[in-house]
């Protein structure tokens, strides 16, 4: 499976993958009215992984909401997604990977936010 965390690749690409570590709350909403507490652990320009305390299914679609501060500005993260993987990850729960569906202008921009705060 590929990684779309991975930072590793050519220093040359232009496009390559930029990747942070995070700790910030986050939810998930499945459907119209199942809304699941997470916290977002990791961010790249692809996707967001998440901990949460129960598995989703890979393929499943899901909007994902992000809320952090970049140097004490609020950023709200809200974007579709779609599972890649979960994995167990013992006492912490689950480990669930996702892959960004066509950002628009405002979740593009939290995303950069985020991004640049690992500058």
């Amino acid at each position: 499976m590929e990684s779309f965390f991975s930072s590793h690749g050519p220093s040359s690409d232009a496009g390559a993958t930029r990747v942070k570590a995070m700790r910030w709350p986050a939810s998930v909403r499945l459907g119209h009215t199942t809304v699941l507490s997470a916290k977002a652990i990791q961010i790249s320009n692809s996707g967001v992984g998440l901990l949460m305390e129960r598995t989703l299914r890979e393929g499943e679609t899901a909007l994902v909401r992000v809320d952090a501060f970049v140097s004490g500005n609020p950023v709200r993260l809200q974007a579709r997604t779609s599972v890649v993987c979960c994995t167990c990850v013992g006492m912490d729960g689950f480990r669930i990977s996702l892959r960004f569906q066509e950002l628009d202008d405002d979740a593009q921009s939290a995303v950069e936010a985020l991004l640049g705060a690992a500058r």
